[in-house]
Formats: structure tokens, sequence, C-alpha cells
């Protein structure tokens, strides 16, 4: 059969075992590959963290083994993701109809999502006519964050009621805008950032502290944001069922402002977010900022600690390191010392 043509179920079976060697065979192995899938399941699974770094499996149940631990990471996460995401936007809310006195976005627009008027050029004076031109530049990008975060929110509002939204409907059918709760319903969590990021700093300052983070760990008031951005990536990857086990789904750069505060809290040090061990952590610090009880919290990271012995058991234990670092223990006792404070 020709690797350029569809192959059957026994026909990928055969190719693995033949261009792959891995070892598979048998009706149980075959309805397990059925069931992951060949192109959502090996060939999601054949690599840790970039195509080129293939895994040398052997067996197909090392396969299985990822395959099963990647399943459960996200049956952990999932619950506590959308927690935080759910909560994070009240706390938001919350500040903003206390601080505008009105649910309208138009209101909390003119007022909060004015970030951009401290990078004004307006009255200052710059030692020459570059760093002139670079102030106007950044005051002219902010400008524009803000004017297509307006754009955004209205065409999300727009597609909302074309898809037929009960909540826009119920609204806009009525001629009557759409309050700001009902908005952040619409909102994906990268767009919420984006929102965050335009309010201007003294409301980024109050609901910082609303939240509890230490005013030391967040001197430009930009840390809700940056957390926001950085848990974003693994809410996606879990809503759509991609793969997480590797990190894989970071769209960029972590702010290492987020690290640095986590370690000045937690004493965790050494947090690249390469691992889904920091990942862990960076929950477990949304949590505790959320009041989240002590107990659950424990569960969660007990429940962590089963899915990774279990992973360790089942596959050699060079490829185990590459998905799990040796530094994995260290941090999860200073995340329970963390915890239990």
């Amino acid at each position: 059969m020709s690797e350029q043509h569809p192959k059957s179920t026994d026909g990928l079976m055969r190719y693995l075992r033949n261009k792959k060697g891995i070892a598979i065979s048998g009706s149980s192995q075959k309805r397990k590959l059925m069931n992951i899938g060949y192109y959502h399941g090996y060939k999601g699974y054949r690599y840790i963290n970039t195509p080129s770094n293939k895994v040398p499996y052997t067996k197909f149940e090392e396969l299985v083994s990822i395959y099963d631990f990647d399943t459960q990471l996200k049956s952990l996460f999932y619950p506590y993701v959308m927690l935080i995401e759910t909560a994070l936007k009240n706390y938001v809310l919350d500040i903003l109809v206390t601080t505008t006195n009105s649910e309208s976005f138009s209101v909390i627009y003119n007022q909060l999502l004015d970030n951009y008027k401290m990078f004004s050029t307006t009255g200052k004076t710059y030692k020459n006519a570059y760093a002139r031109k670079k102030a106007e530049d950044k005051f002219k990008y902010e400008l524009k964050r803000r004017l297509n975060l307006r754009n955004r929110i209205y065409k999300i509002q727009t597609n909302a009621y074309g898809n037929g939204n009960k909540i826009a409907d119920h609204y806009l059918r009525k001629d009557i805008n759409l309050p700001i709760w009902a908005t952040f319903e619409l909102l994906s969590l990268g767009e919420f950032g984006h929102f965050v990021s335009c309010l201007n700093q003294n409301c980024r300052i109050a609901i910082s502290k609303k939240l509890g983070i230490r005013p030391t760990d967040d001197t430009d008031a930009m840390m809700p944001q940056r957390l926001i951005y950085t848990i974003k990536d693994l809410r996606n990857a879990i809503a759509h069922n991609d793969v997480v086990f590797d990190t894989r789904f970071q769209t960029g750069e972590i702010n290492k402002q987020v690290g640095h505060a986590i370690s000045n809290v937690t004493g965790i040090n050494h947090l690249t977010f390469r691992t889904i061990t920091d990942y862990l952590i960076l929950v477990i610090y949304q949590l505790k900022l959320l009041h989240v009880s002590k107990s659950e919290m424990k569960r969660i990271i007990s429940r962590f600690e089963y899915i990774v012995e279990k992973l360790r058991s089942n596959i050699p234990i060079n490829i185990f390191h590459q998905i799990i670092y040796t530094d994995n223990r260290s941090k999860i006792i200073l995340l329970k010392k963390f915890v239990s404070k």
C-alpha cells in the first residue's frame, strides 16, 4: 500500500510496525488506535514540543500512556481554568461597575478604557527628535489598540446576534445596548486580556488589589492582564482538545514578570512554562488568589502527582524526563507548602 494513499486501520497498524518500529497488534490495540484516532492520536503524540523531536516509541502501549496522560491532564485542569476565567471576568466587572456606576460599555469605554492617555506627548520634552518620534509612535499604537478593542467588541456583538445568541438577541432586538456583563460573556479570554490591558492604570491597580496580588509583584499594574494571557493558551488548548502535555500550545513568550511574581510568593524558582508542572503552579497560584479552599487545591496537586507517577511507570525514563523535568518533585514540595500557608 502506498504511503501516499489513505490507509485502513489495518494498513496503519502495518505502517506503524514496518515503518516506525512500533510493536502493535491484536484486536484490542486495533480498537485503541481507532478510539484515539491515527491522525489526532499518533500524529499528535509522535513528538515532544517540536516535530523534529520524535519520540522513539518501541511499543504502542507507550504512545497510549502519553495519550492517556494528556487526556487526564485536560480533565484535571478544565474545571479550574474555566473557574479562573469566570472569576477574573467577575472581579473586573465589579471594579468597572463600582467605579462608573454604570453597566454601559460606552460609559466604561470613555471613562476607564483610556490607558493610551498616559503615553501622550503633549507638554513633554525629549532629548532628541528620535526620542520624540518613538514616544509618538507608542502613543499612536496604544490609541489604535483602544480603537481596535471597540471595533472588535461591536463586531463580536454583531456576530453573536447573527448567530442567534440568546443574550445578544434579547437586548439588540429591543434596540438596547448589551450591558458590560453580557459583553464579557461573548469575549474570548484573549479578547478579555486585550480589554484589561486598555484600562487606565488606576483601574488596573484596583483590579490587582482586589485579586490580592502583592503590590511589590505588580509595580506597573499589569499583572492581571499578564495572568490572563498566560492562562489563555492552556485554556484554549483544553477547550479544543489539543495536545497539552508538552506545552506546545504556547503562542508566544510568557512575560518573565509572571514567573517572578509567582516565585516571590511560592518560593518556587525556574518557572519557564516549558513543562506542564509550571502550568500546575500557575493554576494553583491563581486559585489561591481566588480563595479556593486548601483541601481543593491539595486534591488537584495529589491528582497531578498520581497521573505523573502513572506515566513514569509506563514509559522509558529518558522519554519521561523530556515531559516531566527532574525538578518536578522539588517544585511540588514547595507548592504544597504554599497551599498550606
